[in-house]
């Protein structure tokens, strides 16, 4: 199934019940998730199927991502409180230097994340405002990485764009909470021009976009985040599978 943007999981669970004709009664499950704010392509599994759930998990994944540069967020995408506004954009070149380094290191997992860490989610850490437990690693890898576009576009258009899937998205994500904040930085920074930057990587189970882009920032002293990810394929799925 193709997963679209603001799309919760759940939402998704229930709209192919509806699409298919799944009763209440019978399991449905996936493999593998995606993030609210990202869209792609989802491993669906039903009924007897789901006990195969396990041996699926592993499997290698292709997503094209938009990374924006000049912003960090308390979850490494726009579904999250903006924490400042760094001056600068970096050069292709020196992205793809980045790049090329966080192909071979181990990144921590998005604090906004369903990792368990003492049997609880990182995200039911994260917003507790409770100390974060020390974060695991992710220890993925990089396999093939392409940087197809390199633009600059003024940070106002850019927030529009986000808070308009933010408010999509069904659930207890602190929607209010982030809109307000978002707002309140167009109000103030909106004005500046930031660059994004679109690659295409394939990825070992296990690695979150979300983590590459904000060790991206780290790397480039920008401050960077995913403002978009689109899983383009799951194994030897594509979308042109998804129907």
């Amino acid at each position: 199934m193709w997963k679209e943007q603001g799309e919760t999981l759940s939402v998704l669970l229930d709209r192919v019940r509806k699409e298919r004709g799944i009763g209440e009664n019978e399991k449905i499950t996936y493999a593998g998730r995606l993030d609210p704010m990202a869209e792609g392509v989802m491993m669906l599994l039903v009924g007897e199927a789901c006990k195969q759930k396990d041996a699926y998990l592993g499997l290698s994944k292709v997503y094209e991502c938009e990374v924006l540069f000049g912003v960090n967020t308390d979850t490494y995408d726009m579904l999250g409180i903006p924490e400042g506004y760094i001056q600068g954009i970096p050069t292709e070149e020196s992205i793809d230097i980045a790049m090329q380094k966080i192909k071979t290191m181990t990144l921590l997992y998005p604090p906004y994340s369903s990792k368990t860490v003492e049997g609880v989610p990182l995200f039911v850490h994260a917003k507790s405002g409770a100390h974060l437990p020390v974060r695991p690693a992710i220890t993925g890898t990089i396999t093939t990485y392409t940087c197809s576009s390199f633009k600059k576009y003024p940070l106002a258009t850019l927030i529009d764009t986000a808070i308009t899937i933010i408010q999509r998205v069904k659930g207890d994500f602190r929607q209010e909470e982030i809109v307000s904040a978002w707002k309140l930085f167009q109000s103030n920074y909106g004005n500046n021009e930031v660059a994004v930057a679109t690659f295409t990587c394939s990825v070992t189970s296990g690695m979150y976009i979300r983590s590459i882009a904000h060790e991206l920032g780290i790397l480039l002293g920008t401050g960077a985040l995913a403002y978009r990810i689109t899983r383009t394929s799951l194994g030897k799925w594509t979308r042109h599978d998804c129907v």
